[in-house]
């Protein structure tokens, strides 16, 4: 009777260890035991994604939230993620299947980079995030800031072609699942409007929900002198975090100028004069590139097209011009005079 006592309580201890590891391991498998990811800013997405199953740490118990991420190694946490499977393979071709899985579904493109064991740059992560969401889409960074998939490491960088880490494609990746389950994502402002610029040199869309036209049209203001429409943005002065307001010398707003019923359009222009431009008249870019339904032109601190110009010489002046524009306007129609002719740049 002591034998078949002393084998019960052994039984009874090891279940009880058993228990207590399994406890423990289900927990560092939550990522709550993780060492270095406490108060990291990705820590809640960390732990959703260990507790879904869909990527781990290490062995040391740590689980490097800032280190870069390879290619294969977001395909394979997306493809996971979303619940493809796939018949897994060892060796160095382990990541093949889920490459080959998402090509068939149109979430690679064959424009992707086949070099699959190299860091994943921002504007891949974009493509396959859009692409995992809408394979129809074509994965554009616009797309991706649109959506909220993708935010700004600034409110003027979206660091297009930088490297990402581990922190980042978990939170991606838990931002692709919130989109497929029907949920809406805050939009980062700031990144949309830069994504639009970059992709058609304007933002009214992300701003006003308007269309860009006559960007990249070319104006004959003389023999010689041609005027170039570059970029059409939209500034909220009401938004202390808009990264165009900073161009504004607010001494020339106007005091009766409300900043919250009020949008600043900035519209950038090329002036070129060849040889064969040189003895035009001077052109004052105040009287010649002006926009409609608007106040004074507003001075600029930076990179402002020169105001008188001047053609003694063959040169180029290039630069933003600069208009309050009421919002109730502004929602409808953007239209300048440029050079004597009424221009629709937006509508």
């Amino acid at each position: 009777m002591k034998k078949k006592g002393f084998i019960l309580i052994v039984v009874v201890v090891l279940c009880v260890l058993s228990l207590g590891y399994n406890a423990y391991n289900s927990l560092a498998q939550e990522g709550d035991r993780f060492k270095d990811i406490s108060g990291h800013w990705s820590e809640q997405a960390i732990q959703a994604a260990v507790k879904s199953g869909y990527v781990d740490g290490y062995a040391d118990g740590s689980f490097k939230p800032d280190s870069p991420i390879t290619r294969a190694e977001f395909i394979k946490m997306a493809a996971v993620a979303t619940g493809e499977e796939v018949t897994k393979v060892d060796g160095d071709g382990w990541y093949k299947p889920y490459v080959e899985r998402f090509k068939e579904k149109g979430v690679i493109p064959d424009i992707f980079p086949e070099g699959y064991a190299e860091p994943l740059q921002r504007y891949e992560m974009a493509m396959l995030s859009v692409k995992s969401t809408n394979k129809a889409l074509k994965g554009t960074m616009r797309e991706a800031t649109s959506f909220g998939l993708i935010h700004g490491v600034s409110t003027t960088d979206l660091d297009t072609y930088g490297t990402s880490t581990r922190a980042q494609a978990i939170t991606m990746i838990e931002r692709i699942l919130s989109v497929k389950r029907g949920d809406k994502l805050p939009v980062d402002k700031h990144a949309a409007s830069k994504a639009e610029i970059d992709e058609t040199g304007s933002n009214v869309g992300t701003m006003l929900g308007l269309k860009p036209k006559e960007i990249g049209t070319t104006w004959t203001y003389a023999e010689g002198v041609t005027v170039r429409l570059n970029k059409l943005i939209v500034a909220d002065p009401a938004d202390v975090d808009d990264p165009y307001m900073k161009l504004v010398d607010m001494s020339t707003w106007g005091k009766s100028t409300s900043k919250t019923d009020n949008v600043v359009v900035f519209a950038n222009f090329t002036v070129v004069a060849t040889e064969a431009g040189v003895g035009a008249a001077d052109m004052q870019s105040d009287q010649m590139l002006t926009q409609l339904d608007t106040s004074d032109q507003l001075l600029l601190t930076d990179q402002q097209l020169t105001r008188w110009m001047q053609f003694k010489t063959v040169q180029t002046n290039e630069g933003y011009v600069a208009y309050a524009l009421p919002k109730k306007i502004a929602t409808k129609i953007i239209v300048f005079d440029i050079i004597g002719k009424q221009i629709k740049l937006a509508g």
